[in-house]
């Protein structure tokens, strides 16, 4: 069971109340001229700022919780504010097709909005959020999307990801690289927080891998390549919370794949 406290958010609800503010003083001046569109925007944005002050002064009062559980038949949560249930869900955990996290940023890398869709056998969506009055915060949604992925819930490559680093008993806290043949498969993890991570290791397999010319997915943290030659090879790298992923399915040979921290200075030409 874990329990996280959400945060208030004040900065991004001040932000979102000057932001409608001054889009409303900007659509009074076409209110006063009595066009009919202006005046829709303008108490549109009136009603937006009532909703902001609203907002701010309702988490002062409330503290909100949210209570998860996890076992090997169910996943459930409860939504508490100050102390008292306002929301209780159970999900069998053999009706889970597949799970989804996603965190939203607005312009400025202001933080948003985080939520887990749990999608059902029945193409049901449940969804576990932080909803528009609070905020899970960064580092919260990702203790979430870790606390989720040790339990089997999450994206495949992901739960490979997360398996491999509990076997090899990988420290997350040092920048390194560790491998692992298995099947047809061969493994590449990398623990690593540089933000060009990404980039590097999917140019690394753009230039060393010629015959993988069919992209399958193509994402700002998932990579999917298929080869021209077989059909059934591909290499797979994806980004998460722990890191970063690669899978090599039947590649005849696997290439030397660096680190940006291995680089050093050679990082400034392939970037």
């Amino acid at each position: 069971m874990r329990i996280f406290i959400l945060e208030k958010g004040f900065i991004y609800k001040l932000f979102m109340f000057i932001a409608f503010s001054i889009f409303a003083l900007v659509m009074y001046q076409g209110y006063l001229k009595g066009e009919f569109i202006y005046k829709l925007l303008f108490f549109g944005s009136i009603a937006l700022c009532s909703f902001q002050i609203a907002s701010i002064f309702y988490v002062i009062f409330v503290k909100r919780e949210i209570e998860i559980s996890i076992d090997e038949n169910s996943v459930s949560w409860k939504i508490f504010d100050n102390k008292k249930v306002v929301k209780e869900v159970t999900i069998i955990r053999k009706t889970i097709k597949e799970v989804k996290t996603e965190i939203a940023y607005l312009t400025g890398n202001i933080y948003s909005n985080f939520a887990v869709t749990f999608i059902l056998d029945d193409k049901q969506e449940i969804k576990l959020t932080d909803g528009l009055i609070y905020d899970f915060g960064l580092t919260k949604a990702e203790e979430l999307t870790k606390f989720l992925l040790e339990n089997d819930l999450g994206d495949k490559q992901d739960i490979k990801l997360t398996k491999l680093v509990k076997e090899l008993n990988i420290d997350l806290t040092k920048e390194q690289k560790f491998t692992k043949k298995a099947g047809d498969s061969f493994y590449l993890g990398v623990i690593s927080k540089r933000k060009k991570e990404f980039l590097s290791l999917r140019l690394q397999i753009e230039a060393l891998y010629k015959d993988y010319t069919i992209i399958e997915t193509n994402t700002n943290n998932a990579y999917l390549i298929k080869s021209s030659k077989n059909g059934n090879s591909f290499i797979f790298l994806k980004s998460n919370v722990f890191g970063y992923f690669i899978e090599f399915y039947k590649v005849e040979k696997i290439e030397q794949i660096k680190m940006l921290q291995e680089m050093g200075r050679q990082k400034i030409s392939l970037l």
